[in-house]
């Protein structure tokens, strides 16, 4: 039989459906300034704004202070901060509520029953952080010509 699970954090008081629907509408970056990526054990945030629904997000770039190859990437609602989409650049693994081990990189969805707690497996061929972030963006429709973020290796 399968359970319902309750959520554990209170400011998660959304569908799964309401999620998706934030994660796949067109965001474009409030401000046109130029943004230097994170350095090892820096983050780096900012705004994004769906112009068809008036909302605002945010966007964070957190690197590792360890491993300067650890990265995570994460959009979440303005309003709550409830994450929707997390994108894990990590050497190590994550472990499913069902026992699935997923090893390196993975992508966690907003879902209501699970919240971010589940991961699927993510990789691209090219391992630059950039090309990552790039693909984040995508994922989360960050849409723009140029995103104005500078990356150095």
């Amino acid at each position: 039989m399968n359970e319902k699970k309750i959520p554990t954090n209170p400011n998660f008081k959304m569908t799964t459906a309401e999620a998706i629907t934030l994660i796949r509408i067109m965001k474009q970056r409030v401000e046109k300034t130029i943004l230097e990526f994170p350095e090892p054990g820096m983050k780096l945030e900012f705004n994004v704004f769906a112009q068809k629904i008036g909302k605002k997000f945010i966007v964070s770039i957190r690197r590792g202070n360890i491993d300067k190859y650890k990265c995570t990437y994460q959009g979440r609602t303005y309003l709550n901060n409830i994450p929707l989409l997390r994108l894990d650049i990590t050497n190590s693994f994550h472990i499913n509520e069902d026992g699935t081990k997923i090893c390196g990189n993975h992508l966690h969805i907003y879902n209501e029953i699970t919240e971010m707690r589940e991961a699927i497996p993510f990789d691209i061929e090219n391992k630059n952080l950039y090309q990552y972030c790039l693909e984040f963006f995508k994922k989360f429709h960050v849409i723009q010509e140029d995103y104005g973020i500078q990356y150095k290796e």
